[in-house]
């Protein structure tokens, strides 16, 4: 013990030791139940409500993850329904389509077999008048070579 007392008159401590102690501790003691205390109480409430908003920040994610998940899945529900009822009405005009075509088809088909029959009775017609042309040059040449 000797040797501390040794130590601390070289340095120049004196009995004010003892008086600037007991005024630093009675500093601390003060300083502590005046600002440290509230100090902690502010930090350790800051530290709750951070830690509080990561978890409600956590559960938004998750709600919102969720209804991410569930909107994707009825748009593709809605594209599919909607998909199919294209799908539908595009092979009900297309049958439409194909019925008229068939109607027009035959509409023609009609027409052009007509027509055929038509050119083949002019044709039959000229025929017999060109083959009964024949039959009076045919006559006429007999005559005038019988003649002649």
């Amino acid at each position: 013990m000797e040797m501390f007392v040794d130590i601390f008159k070289q340095l120049g401590a004196n009995e004010s030791l003892v008086h600037q102690f007991i005024i630093v501790v009675v500093m601390f003691f003060l300083t502590k139940f005046l600002f440290l205390n509230h100090l902690q109480r502010i930090l350790e409430t800051r530290e709750d409500k951070t830690v509080n908003l990561e978890g409600d920040a956590e559960k938004q994610f998750e709600e919102v993850e969720k209804i991410q998940k569930e909107y994707k899945e009825k748009i593709q529900t809605a594209n599919k329904n909607l998909k199919a009822k294209v799908d539908s009405k595009k092979a009900e005009i297309i049958k439409k389509e194909e019925e008229k075509y068939r109607e027009q088809e035959k509409e023609v088909n009609a027409f052009i077999e007509s027509s055929r029959k038509e050119a083949e009775q002019e044709i039959g017609q000229k025929k017999d008048k060109v083959l009964e042309d024949a039959q009076q040059l045919a006559n006429s040449l007999v005559e005038k070579m019988t003649k002649g």
